[in-house]
Formats: structure tokens, C-alpha cells, sequence
């Protein structure tokens, strides 16, 4: 409701006096904080009325530049990221007095990516605050923003492939947008955004590796999937999150046969399975190579492996190995 709400401010140019930013995707709140300064201030005053504080920051410091009016303009914005204060503060009562009595002319703005719930300022804040949680997003809203952020450079994408691209990586905004800006470099006065491109470009995510893996595991190309494996392991990802990663691609297919036998719509299994409908197919692909027994017995012998690497009872990758021999 929160992010709906700043939206609508955003939109009426309607911005209130204090606000609360928290989640992982960072990109949507340099964002939200950039659009506030930018409807607040004009670019030629804004030096004189934006103050931003970066974790070391006593309560006093943000009191002093709440209390400065603005010079040439309307309002003053103050902008406190990942504050220490949300370790060891003032008493809420002291918050509250603080954040209830804001002069109009201010806009206060918190950042933290994993406060402290427990903490006096994160009450205070979620009392008086708009607080907007900025989550990773969802894979077919990174799609449409995919093909919206191309149309700013005058390049196009189908829907198709901006949902390829999007699979290809983690669900980072800021690693996406860097991802879009090497294919518009690489472009140059090309304007269509084509698969061959996106594949020459972009580092495929250690989720896409893993969906390869599976897929030359279910194919019985037992090279391919070790080749994979080594691929994996030298972008020194952890042998316990790759070992989650298949386990999690199995769980998937497992559900997928269940969800077909149901006869469930494609859209609709691709919002139960959360990943793109693009990967339907493929997904389904997959998961035929399998019978539901052995998915069954294959993710079991993952989490009994897993643990096995945990405590120490056999070599990660010789543990991958022997996983992918179990599978293949």
C-alpha cells in the first residue's frame, strides 16, 4: 500500500515530511529518493538544502539539519542511510516527540536495508513514517521494466527476450540496468535487441547455470552438467547454495508434474512456480525427463548431501560429483 501511495504523491507532486525506505533492491530506493529530490528541489538550490548521512550520524547532526531553514526554496530535504542509530539510539518517547513535531519545510528520509525491528527509531518510524518496503521484484515486472528501460535508449526488445535476459541474472535492478547498458554500448546504431546479442553480452546468473545444469542433467549429458559444475564453482559460488539451488530446481519440476496433472493453466502455474510463463515450456521440458518418484528420491539424496558437505563427511564437489552421477 505504501509504495502505491508514494506513487500517487510522486505523480501530484504531493510530498509529505517523512519517509521510511527499507528492503534489498537499493535500485528502487535511489530511485524513489532521486524523484522526491528532484520534484523538491530545483537542480540550481539544491546544494544548499540536501543534506545526506551516511551510517555514523548522531541524532543530534540530524536534529541541526532539521532545524536549518531552506535557502531559495520551498523545502529541505534530509536523507540518513543505514544510521547506526538503528544499533543504539535515543529512547522512543525522544523519537517521537522528534518525528511528530517535523516542520513543514522538511522531508526527512531513512534508509536501512535490514533494520532492527526491535530498535526504538524503527517503531518511531513505522508510528509516523510512510514506509515503503522496496522487495526484489517480480520476474515479469523486471520483464516490462526491461523493455521499458531499452526504450530509453531508442533500442527494442520483444517481450520474449527481455524475459530471457531477465532469467539469465539475479533479480538485481542495478545489475540488470548495468547488463542493458553494455548491450546498448555494444549495439551502437542497431535498434533491435536481438537473442544472438543478449547471449554474446550477458553472464549468466548462477540461476541460469543451474537451470543448465539440470537441463543437461534430465538429457543425460553427463559432460555438459560437469562442465557446468566447474563453471559454478569458479565463480567460487558456495558448494552448501549451489547444492539449494538444484535442490530448488528439482522441488520446482516436481511441482510442475503435480500442477499438470491438475491440468492448471500455463499463466497460473507460472505465477505458482515463480518463474517467467516464457520458461513454461522449458520447465516442462524438464520435468517430463523425470518421474515423480525419482524428483522425489533426487531432491532427498540433495538435502542428505548437502548435510553431508556441512558436517564435514565428504569433499563439496566430489558431493556434486556424485550427485550429478546419482541424477544422470
Amino acid at each position: 500500500m505504501s509504495m502505491n501511495e508514494l506513487k500517487k504523491q510522486l505523480k501530484e507532486r504531493n510530498i509529505g515530511k517523512l519517509y521510511f525506505f527499507t528492503g534489498p533492491e537499493q535500485f528502487l530506493v535511489k530511485y524513489y529518493i532521486n524523484e522526491i529530490i528532484r520534484i523538491l528541489l530545483p537542480e540550481n538550490v539544491r546544494s544548499f538544502n540536501c543534506n545526506v548521512f551516511e551510517e555514523k550520524v548522531t541524532f543530534k547532526q540530524i536534529e541541526d539539519a532539521v532545524s536549518v531553514f531552506p535557502a531559495f526554496s520551498d523545502r529541505r530535504v534530509v536523507v540518513v542511510k543505514e544510521s547506526s542509530l538503528f544499533k543504539t539510539g535515543e529512547s522512543q518517547h525522544r523519537y517521537d516527540d522528534f518525528f511528530s513535531s517535523l516542520p513543514d519545510y522538511i522531508c526527512l528520509i531513512f534508509t536501512h536495508t535490514e533494520p532492527d525491528k526491535r530498535t526504538s527509531l524503527y517503531k518511531s518510524l513505522k508510528k509516523y513514517a510512510m514506509v515503503v518496503e522496496c522487495e526484489w521484484q517480480k520476474a515479469d515486472a523486471l520483464a516490462k521494466w526491461v523493455v521499458k528501460v531499452f526504450a530509453s535508449y531508442n533500442k527494442k526488445i520483444s517481450a520474449n527476450d527481455a524475459a530471457f535476459l531477465v532469467n539469465l541474472l539475479d533479480p538485481d535492478m542495478t545489475l540488470i540496468y548495468h547488463e542493458i547498458e553494455k548491450i546498448v554500448c555494444y549495439m551502437g546504431e542497431k535498434t533491435q535487441v536481438t537473442r544472438d546479442v543478449i547471449t554474446d553480452i550477458v553472464s549468466r546468473s548462477s540461476k541460469a547455470k543451474v537451470f543448465d545444469l539440470i537441463d543437461a542433467m534430465s538429457q543425460r549429458r553427463m559432460s555438459d552438467a560437469l562442465k557446468i559444475m566447474d563453471e559454478l564453482i569458479e565463480l567460487k559460488e558456495p558448494v552448501p547454495l549451489i547444492m539449494a539451488m538444484i535442490g530448488r530446481q528439482l522441488f520446482i519440476l516436481l511441482k510442475m508434474k503435480r500442477l499438470e496433472q491438475k491440468r492448471v493453466p500455463p499463466p497460473e502455474m507460472a505465477k505458482l512456480l515463480g518463474i517467467m510463463p516464457y520458461f513454461i515450456d522449458k520447465t516442462r521440458k524438464q520435468a517430463a525427463n523425470f518421474s515423480a518418484d525419482v524428483l522425489k528420491r533426487l531432491a532427498y539424496k540433495c538435502a542428505e548431501t548437502d548435510l553431508a558437505v556441512k558436517t564435514g563427511q565428504i569433499d563439496g564437489r566430489l558431493a556434486i560429483e556424485l550427485l550429478l552421477m546419482e541424477i544422470s
